[in-house]
């Protein structure tokens, strides 16, 4: 015959057990995902960067001796720096090779710079805000204007 005592500590030792099953299961549900890479129309922004492993070099836009990707709190062009660099190999969004023409590498760099102007400053119409807009526009002449050198991929260079 059961005590009251052994009564009540066969379910509690029951409900744990599902509890620490449970547990267990999401938590391997959560490592079994894969990373879901970035899609071809998503841009790259500092807001997606950390999430997203690149199978290119991850130098962004840079002068000999100085990283120019950058200014805190005025612009954050890294993650579109280093996309632009991988499309200028001739890689598409997710890293895998593909025909792309330079001309739209530059516009993909162009929509990614405005893109990460909005994520830094959101609506704002604040002079860092302009002053985001106006780099971005100054990043994209200056890829049309000497990037054919740089570009290596297997589209049209111009």
């Amino acid at each position: 015959m059961a005590t009251l005592p052994d009564v009540h500590r066969a379910p509690k030792h029951r409900v744990l057990l599902v509890l620490v099953v449970l547990t267990v299961g999401i938590l391997l549900s959560w490592a079994a995902r894969p990373a879901l890479p970035q899609s071809a129309d998503q841009p790259a922004t500092p807001v997606n960067q950390a999430a997203e492993a690149h199978p290119w070099g991850t130098t962004g836009c840079s002068l000999p001796g100085a990283a120019i990707d950058a200014v805190p709190g005025v612009f954050d062009f890294q993650h579109a720096c280093i996309h632009h660099g991988g499309c200028y190999q001739g890689l598409d969004r997710q890293g895998d090779p593909a025909v792309i023409d330079r001309l739209r590498c530059d516009t993909l760099f162009r929509a990614d710079l405005v893109a990460s102007c909005v994520a830094l400053h959101g609506t704002s119409t604040g002079w860092r805000a302009k002053e985001c807009e106006s780099t971005a526009q100054a990043y994209y002449a200056v890829v049309r204007s000497f990037g054919a050198t740089y570009y290596t991929g297997s589209g049209n260079p111009a």
